[in-house]
């Protein structure tokens, strides 16, 4: 074939050659054709365009100019000329009558267009060119004057002429060209079969190549398939080999697959029902929700994962880490409330008041272009209408409780198609809607309440940091500053193993995806075996750093578990810091400022050599550091309740506290117990408490069996009288409490004591260094900011911090820099410039009541937010002083440093207060009386201010008196001196007593006692007599000498503690004291409890506890009350009706409610909001609202105030059945003041007297109800009162001081006799009106019946002593107690 191949080929060379040589001629021959048709194209191309002319302007001639022209006799010599030449062409006669034949042809103007100059002979060529185109006047110009037919038949003669001269030339060339084209022709036939010849030959030669080729072909193809054979062999080694490697994986990942198929449906469901419905939860009530989910499926018989987690189902490890290493705290809820973030379909709304998943989501959107704004920015709208256009991401932080309008259209997603496009309404303009468009809302605040609108259109999720995850946050800032080495190791190791895992998933998703498009046999795909083979090395490599990075994380997390403990403590003390805000909303740190702080005291705490050393000073400089940082800024009566806070949740974490312990301590026993006699030295409150606390708490179990034995009475006795019980021995079986138990031991038994007792197991469990608060420190304060760091002066009534301003201004050399101005209406912008200038010049700022300027709050929370701390000086610092109030802006106050300043407490600072700010004081003409006067208003000033300590037996309402009251007095005081000769005691007591101090005194009775109080200091003694005292035990007196520094030296002699005599009150009012604030204590805690603390191993849950506590108290209710009919018109029975009818009212609320209540529990109705504050109330034994509004009024806790009830429906059950009573329990009545009229009414009916003329006469018997023999022929017998601030005295018929340690006395039956007004009490006995109230508070409202919400009536008791003794002791009758 080669040989055939070869010859073949050389013939059709030479052929080719033949074939080449005679093509080249032909070739050689057909250019010169085409340069000769060239050139005599060439040269008609130059004469044509002026024939072309020629005929267009032919044809634009107009037939009327041509019959206008052949109709003329005697033409133009120009136009004759122009027509002969014409004439000439077309061969006819050169004469006028010619022309106008020639003219009058219908076709004239064709023939001109269709004229063939070929046919023109050359002699009238000739004759033309010498006869009419050489004359001068034979022109374009020259004929146009004439006419314009004429002018276009001269240019188409000249333009003829042209083309037949050019013609003439042409002419022999084209014959020339024509048989040169004829030539050509035969050529190229001849060469045409040539070329078919040398065709045949080549197409021979070809198929000889393309049979060889098709073997060599055959014999590569064969070579190939071996080659493949033996790659494929490999391959097949390595894809077993490689597989063989991720099999094993692979096999738990299908199994796992496989599971989850199954439970699929189930999964779904509860993953979408997370998303949906648990946002705003804490992780363990999520858990319990989820595991409760999990049941229902079962019985629902949907499959379900039993080990179910939002992150095995909707979340990858590798998605996770990048959420970690992007800021997100890794404990289980900061990764589900991830999972919610990146899966929801309604915008999140963040709950984040420490910031974590700000910082999170703006270290995500970092690669994003994230836009961040607030909806106090006046673009928001403008930043938001642009991220939507163009698909960005969107953080709006700082949300408050409520959303601008202007989001409805992005909440709702209202999203259109107009045309192909998706748009979205915002405002009043359609914008294009990007899909990549993302929303995110973040909230500061910590427990913001949102309405449902708000909930329904956004997905609500609480990112509040939890316990656990803030540990893990801090233990890594402690391992950071104490082992760096470990630190940095660690995040390495986190880093690489994510990078493994990350490899290990992308290797795993590639080969998946190579097999699952691999196409025909997988041995093919040398990709895919190349993967596999990567796959193998990596994943054995990998693999084997996993293994080693697993032993090396052991290793270093077994070091850092031995600071955990630092962490700890500082994550308890963090939240008891975050609680503070329930307190107050001034208390407000934010996690960021706690962090800083945290750092700061790992940076400066002393560093002893060993590490048990060294954790023991960082656990009690890190406490005590946070103690002294936010003591500054809490009020006095909170310190030492932040004290304790930190002391028993140190002891909760470390479980030396039960949390079923500690839930009485909080809340007492739960439940009723039955009436029992109770020892002597026990009051009835105290017993029940013990009882209750006997049943909750085997502790205690034998509590009530050691009160009545005998052998421990002595014990208990001294307990119960001794002013220092905790140092008492105990009876045996108690002896070994904790310290806790104690305490909760004493709170049961002495509750009075209970601050003091909270002072003492702080310092045993702390340091005594936790109660001792300290003192106010504006410079440390001013230390510690800086130029972006506000200093917030929280105030209280009385106080003002801006003495202390000025001077330590005065000491930083500021006094010039430093502005001041007060906020109110028109101040903000002033305020505004003031902060610009300053921030430049580094002037100090002081803004003055914030709290006056709510609604310029939010300008200022923007200001601080955009300040550059680059952009401001550093002597800068912005002062802001504010009462507490909830409007204050948070971040703000989370950023700023918080003081408290408050007013002197006790009698001593106040009058030394008083007497240093004092100016004048020698400026009166009558020096002696002025001064010794001063003393006692000041004195005055200074009881009035204090005896608000102790609650209504002080003042029925706490008034805000002022220093500014004091300067009043103080100016008036001096000016009546001056002006009067004598000293106007009457007219000062007035004005004092009732104008300057008592307008602000609402209450009657409280004007009362100021005036009487005002009395004992203004008064003639004061100035005459050198012994005069202002209290009996003669401590307090006017000084007699009256120079301002032996005044201010004998108030520095005065007692720091003072006793309550020289109020004007019984000593027993220090109790009252004691329990008022124990009881302030105790409302405080427990407003900052979760509503019950878990305790683990306890057999009831609270849902058992209430639902045994409903169920208890149902038990209890009495079958409503049945009325008669009355059928005689009385006063005293119409009343009875109407207190009946309340008591049905009352107790079928009860029932009712607590049969839902019970249902709530059991899941068989909605727990609604009212169900809920019910049940919270029970927990809390606290009588519910829904009972307190259509209730009689009482402060009685829940058990006690259902025993209470029953016993007030058994009394109206007994006057039923009964009648006209003995005595009447005027406790038991709704509305007392009704019955006193009833009576009064009986008494003027029967006697016919004007009901308006009457009064009580109260004649107090000499014996109890339980011994009345007889009923008044008028008026009533009233029982179940008792006497608070003195005692009766059964023997001398009269008023007496109270006993030691009794506060309430029960006062025997009175005798209530209706008398008229004008002959009552007509003898020489002296009386003390005294008040009847309903409850201890005292206080009430005028209600719409024109009566006090809470005084009754005064009682006239009778008194060895001036009534106006008792009024200063504030002595009063109670309908009840409050235990």
């Amino acid at each position: 074939m080669m040989v055939e191949l070869e010859g073949k080929s050389k013939e059709a060379n030479v052929t080719e050659q033949i074939v080449s040589k005679e093509a080249a001629e032909a070739q050689k021959k057909k250019d010169e054709v085409n340069e000769m048709r060239d050139s005599c194209q060439a040269e008609l191309d130059q004469a044509l365009p002026i024939l072309e002319q020629a005929q267009k302007a032919v044809q634009s001639i107009d037939k009327a100019a041509i019959n206008e022209m052949k109709a003329l006799k005697t033409p133009p010599n120009l136009v004759q000329i122009v027509m002969c030449a014409v004439n000439l062409l077309f061969g006819e006669k050169e004469d006028w009558p010619t022309a106008q034949k020639l003219l009058g042809r219908m076709t004239f103007i064709q023939d001109l267009l269709d004229f063939d100059v070929t046919t023109v002979q050359e002699r009238r060529l000739q004759k033309l060119k010498q006869t009419y185109l050489s004359n001068p006047d034979f022109t374009k110009e020259k004929i146009l004057n004439v006419s314009q037919a004429a002018t276009t038949l001269l240019v188409w003669v000249v333009a003829t002429e042209k083309f037949a001269q050019v013609k003439k030339v042409v002419g022999p060339k084209e014959k020339a060209l024509k048989e040169a084209e004829a030539s050509l022709k035969k050529v190229e036939q001849e060469l045409s079969v040539k070329m078919g010849q040398l065709k045949e030959v080549q197409d021979m030669v070809n198929e000889l190549k393309r049979n060889l080729q098709t073997s060599i072909n055959k014999s590569e193809m064969l070579r190939q398939q071996q080659q493949t054979a033996e790659i494929q062999l490999v391959r097949a080694e390595k894809l077993v080999s490689g597989l063989a490697s991720e099999a094993e994986r692979w096999k738990v990942n299908a199994a796992l697959l496989e599971e989850d198929l199954r439970n699929l449906v189930g999964n779904i469901i509860l993953a979408a029902g997370s998303i949906a419905y648990l946002g705003p939860f804490t992780y363990n009530y999520r858990s319990e929700i989820i595991a409760k989910w999990i049941n229902n499926c079962k019985e629902l018989s949907i499959p379900v994962s039993d080990n179910f987690t939002l992150q095995r189902i909707l979340a990858e490890e590798v998605t996770i880490r990048e959420w970690q290493e992007a800021g997100l705290p890794a404990d289980n809820l900061s990764i589900d409330n991830g999972i919610f973030v990146f899966n929801c379909r309604r915008w999140p709304l963040i709950i984040d008041p420490q910031g974590q998943a700000n910082k999170w989501i703006k270290a995500l959107g970092k690669e994003t272009n994230l836009q961040i704004t607030k909806l106090s920015e006046s673009n928001f709208l403008k930043t938001l209408e642009n991220s939507i256009r163009f698909g960005q991401q969107v953080l709006m932080e700082n949300v408050e409780e409520e959303l601008d309008p202007s989001l409805e259209p992005i909440l709702q997603k209202q999203i259109f198609k107009k045309g192909a496009q998706y748009l979205l309404r915002l405002g009043d303009q359609d914008i294009p809607y990007n899909n990549e468009f993302k929303l995110y809302f973040t909230t500061k605040l910590p427990n913001p309440h949102y309405i449902p609108e708000i909930s329904i259109k956004t997905t609500i999720i609480n990112f509040t940091v939890t316990p656990q995850g803030l540990e893990d946050q801090l233990l890594v800032e402690v391992v950071r500053q104490e082992r760096i080495d470990l630190e940095e190791k660690r995040v390495n190791l986190i880093l690489q193993i994510s990078q493994d895992k990350r490899q290990l998933q992308e290797l795993e998703d590639k080969i998946l995806k190579l097999i699952s498009e691999a196409q025909g046999r997988i041995l093919e795909e040398e990709d895919l075996i190349t993967t596999l083979d990567a796959s193998k090395i990596t994943s054995d490599t990998v693999n084997q750093r996993m293994a080693q990075s697993k032993i090396t994380a052991e290793e270093i997390n077994q070091a850092r578990e031995q600071y955990r403990i630092i962490a700890r403590r500082g994550s308890v003390i963090y939240f008891v810091i975050a609680d503070l805000a329930l307190i107050d909303p001034m208390y407000q740190y934010s996690l960021e400022f706690f962090i800083k702080l945290f750092k700061k005291r790992l940076e400066v705490a002393p560093n002893p050599p060993s590490l048990e050393e060294r954790l023991a000073v960082l656990i009690d400089d890190i406490t005590k550091a946070f103690y002294i940082n936010i003591c500054r800024g809490l009020f006095e009566k909170d310190k030492l309740l932040f004290s304790f806070l930190i002391a028993s949740k140190i002891q909760l974490q470390a479980q030396y506290i039960h949390a079923r312990e500690w839930n009485i301590f909080l809340r007492g026993g739960t439940g009723t117990v039955p009436n029992e006699e109770h020892p002597s030295f026990l009051n009835e409150k105290s017993w029940k408490n013990c009882m209750m606390i006997s049943k909750q708490s085997h502790v205690f179990a034998q509590l009530p069996m050691s009160l009545k034995d005998s052998n421990d009475e002595q014990l208990w006795r001294e307990v119960m009288d001794v002013q220092d019980p905790w140092k008492c021995d105990l009876p045996l079986v108690f002896r070994s409490l904790d310290p806790f138990q104690k305490l909760l031991l004493f709170k049961t038994l002495r509750d009075e004591k209970l601050v003091i007792l909270i002072k003492n197991y702080v310092s045993d469990t702390l340091t005594s260094f936790f109660i001792e608060p300290p003192v106010f420190n504006l410079k440390g304060a001013f230390q510690d900011s800086s130029c972006t760091t506000p200093i917030i002066f929280v105030l209280s009534p009385g106080a003002d911090p801006i003495t202390y301003l000025l001077n330590l201004a005065k000491d930083m050399e500021m006094e010039t820099k430093l502005k001041i101005i007060s906020l109110g209406q028109g101040q903000g912008n002033i305020a505004k410039e003031l902060i610009k200038t300053g921030r430049r010049t580094g002037d100090w700022v002081c803004l003055q009541n914030c709290h006056l300027a709510i609604t310029w709050m939010p300008e200022l929370e923007r200001i601080q937010e955009l300040q550059v701390e680059a952009d401001t000086d550093a002597n800068y610092r912005l002062w802001l002083t504010s009462m507490p109030t909830d409007k204050f802006p948070v971040p703000v106050l989370q950023s700023g440093i918080k003081l408290t300043n408050e007013p002197p407490k006790g009698l001593k600072a106040n009058m030394m207060r008083t007497y240093n700010d004092l100016s004048g004081y020698d400026s009166c003409t009558k020096q002696d009386e002025y001064k010794k006067l001063l003393f006692s208003l000041a004195f005055f000033h200074a009881v009035i201010l204090e005896r608000r300590k102790f609650g209504p037996i002080g003042w029925n309402i706490p008034y805000e008196w002022m220093n500014s009251d004091f300067e009043t007095c103080q100016l008036q005081l001096k000016m009546y001196l001056d002006e009067q000769p004598e000293v106007p005691y009457q007219t000062l007591n007035y004005i004092i007593s009732e104008i300057n101090y008592g307008g602000r005194v609402t209450d009657d009775k409280d004007v009362r006692l100021i005036t009487d109080l005002l009395k004992q200091y203004f008064c003639p003694a004061v100035l005459n007599d050198s012994n005069y005292i202002f209290s009996s035990s003669g401590v307090y007196h006017p000084p007699q000498i009256v120079d301002l520094q032996s005044v201010i030296q004998y108030i520095s002699s005065l007692p720091l503690e003072d006793d309550p005599e020289v109020f004007g009150l019984h000593t027993n009012a220090n109790i009252t004291f004691q329990q008022k604030t124990v009881a302030e204590f105790m409302s405080t805690l427990l407003s900052v409890q979760p509503r019950m603390v878990a305790e683990k191993g306890v057999e009831e849950t609270p849902d058992q506890i209430v639902f045994k506590v409903a169920k208890e108290i149902l038990g209890k209710l009495p079958p409503l009350l049945v009325q008669k009919k009355e059928v005689a018109i009385e006063s005293l029975a119409i009343f009875r009706s109407q207190e009946v009818d309340r008591f049905i009212k009352l107790v079928r609320v009860m029932r009712n409610s607590l049969e839902l209540l019970q249902k709530a529990i059991q899941g068989l109705v909605v727990m609604s909001i009212e169900l809920e504050k019910m049940f919270n109330s029970f927990l809390d034994a606290k009588v519910p609202e829904n009972w307190e509004n259509v209730a009689y009024p009482s402060l009685k806790p829940l058990g006690s105030w259902v025993t209470d009830l029953n016993q007030r429906l058994d009394f109206f059950k007994q006057w039923l059945e009964n009648g006209t009573m003995k005595s009447y329990w005027l406790s038991a009545m709704f509305f007392p003041q009704g019955f006193m009229t009833a009576t009064k009414q009986t008494y003027a009916r029967k006697t016919k007297t004007p009901i308006d003329t009457l009064t009580f006469r109260t004649q107090v018997r000499p014996f109890y109800k339980d011994n009345i023999q007889d009923v008044p022929q008028d008026g009533v017998n009233i029982d179940g009162l008792y006497l608070q601030g003195c005692k009766w005295d059964v023997g001398t018929n009269q008023l007496e001081e109270s006993d030691p340690l009794v506060l309430f006395q029960e006062m025997p039956v009175v005798w209530l006799e209706p008398v008229i007004a004008s002959t009552q009490n007509q003898n020489s006995q002296k009386f003390y009106k005294c008040p009847l109230y309903k409850t201890s508070t005292r206080r009430g409202t005028l209600s719409t019946t024109g009566h006090s919400t809470n005084f009754v009536l005064y009682l006239e008791l009778i008194t060895g002593v001036e009534p106006a003794v008792w009024t200063r002791r504030g002595v009063a009758l109670l309908c009840q107690l409050d235990d």
